[in-house]
């Protein structure tokens, strides 16, 4: 990928946002957060934010782990949304 290619990312215009799938994931997989927990060893409040989509930041092991778990790739739990116009 060329440089050209490249768009800078400007604080003045709405890039788009990601958006995280677990809740959805978790119920079509009919598990709870409790069961999730025990089977993944990932904190109850992690868990949370990611179902609430209200996260920040995800750590790769934490994707790793769901992944595994819930058998799905890491599309699957998140998207990126694209803004629109």
């Amino acid at each position: 990928m060329s440089n050209e290619n490249l768009k800078p990312i400007m604080h003045e215009i709405e890039y788009g946002a990601i958006k995280v799938n677990l809740d959805k994931l978790m119920e079509k997989a009919d598990i709870s957060t409790y069961k999730l927990n025990n089977a993944t060893n990932i904190r109850f409040q992690t868990i949370q934010t990611l179902k609430e989509n209200n996260a920040t930041r995800i750590d790769f092991n934490v994707l790793a782990k769901l992944c595994y778990t819930l058998n799905c790739d890491v599309a699957d739990i998140i998207e990126y949304v694209p803004h629109q116009e």
